[in-house]
């Protein structure tokens, strides 16, 4: 088992014991390399208390020193145990250890541990609209759940919701696109050239630097209509709640076409429910308009959602589309990020560089 440095096997055994009142069975890692928020640590622990007892299965994360406040977590978890005594099931909640709390802190990591949900992340290799409406319905749910969540003062920083407010997201875009506009993108085209800071990359290095000088040139001829379309949007007042903000094909589960799962909530904050669904429909749908509104209904069929709401949803979708290969070049060419599967990550970036063309394509002229 490969762990990430800051983490001491020992530690794990009485991480989980805390929690479930015994060792594990079994710990083994997950395959992260994908467009995870957090920088946690996810195991899979099998536990067994006897053998006579049906086996557990749970998920573990760890937390980097400094990741995130204690005050978030926290706040985070009583957020989906809220969601959860709300009927919305495809959540796990966090399990309380021996002291009572959702948190265990062991040399200087905090932990939590919450059941390990059924259902496999498949919808690409099986889409169909009752899968997608089904999603949609979870999705608008959650956000009804989420609305009428009363966060502790402690909390409100990230869990308060509001009538009418600016989007952070919208401002937060912007800001990256103006940062990649004026030093990111040459840095990285001279990084690109220098060539002496390219991860090791064996037989697809040649490919990578051709899909990275690919995304980097349609970058620079989309950059400025989309930043003024986002621009469109900064002073205008959304109602918010917690989103979920990292709710992407990876992290809906389903069995047939049930969803069993809306995993990995550490990105969850207040924003509008137009950043989930632009995250969510993007990843599963890309640019079929056709289809993005059969989900815009299934959603609307739970909960309103505006117009306006919509048309930044798209927006918001096409700045995701701008700033995610410039980001993943960022981990790559100056983080110098490793991953365990390179063609995973070509074939991440192939996706990225094609719905970058077709945004190109789409944008009027400027000016």
């Amino acid at each position: 088992m490969s762990l990430p440095q800051f983490v001491k096997f020992h530690n794990l055994l009485q991480v989980v014991e805390s929690f479930c009142g015994a060792k594990p069975a079994r710990i083994r890692t997950l395959d992260r390399d994908s467009d995870g928020f957090s920088g946690a640590v996810v195991l899979r622990v099998v536990v067994q208390e006897t053998p006579q007892a049906p086996k557990m299965e749970y998920c573990l994360r760890g937390w980097p020193p400094d990741s995130l406040p204690r005050e978030r977590l926290l706040g985070l978890h009583r957020l989906l145990e809220h969601i959860h005594k709300c009927g919305v099931m495809p959540v796990s909640v966090p399990l309380r250890s021996k002291f009572g709390t959702t948190i265990f802190a062991s040399a200087g990591q905090f932990w939590q541990i919450e059941p390990w949900l059924p259902g496999v992340a498949d919808f690409n290799s099986n889409p169909n609209d009752a899968r997608l409406r089904n999603a949609m319905t979870v999705l608008a749910q959650w956000h009804e759940a989420a609305s009428r969540f009363e966060p502790r003062e402690s909390e409100a920083t990230w869990f308060k919701s509001f009538a009418a407010a600016n989007s952070p997201t919208v401002a937060d875009r912007l800001d990256r696109v103006e940062r990649f506009q004026k030093q990111d993108v040459d840095k990285l085209r001279q990084l690109l050239e220098q060539r002496t800071h390219l991860p090791p990359w064996g037989t697809e290095f040649d490919e990578l630097v051709d899909l990275a000088r690919r995304i980097l040139d349609l970058f620079s001829s989309s950059a400025a209509r989309v930043a003024e379309d986002l621009s469109s949007y900064r002073n205008l007042r959304f109602r918010l709640h917690p989103c979920l903000r990292d709710v992407w094909h990876d992290h809906v589960l389903f069995e047939g076409d049930q969803v069993t799962g809306l995993i990995d909530p550490s990105a969850a904050r207040s924003e509008t429910p137009a950043t989930d669904l632009a995250r969510l429909l993007g990843s599963l749908l890309g640019d079929d308009d056709e289809r993005w509104e059969v989900a815009i209904s299934a959603y609307r069929s739970v909960r309103p959602l505006s117009d306006r709401e919509v048309s930044l949803a798209r927006v918001i979708d096409q700045s995701t589309v701008l700033l995610s290969g410039l980001t993943w070049l960022e981990r790559l060419f100056v983080h110098r990020l490793s991953y365990s599967n390179p063609p995973r990550v070509l074939d991440r970036l192939k996706q990225i560089a094609s719905r970058l063309d077709l945004l190109a394509s789409r944008l009027p002229p400027n000016g």
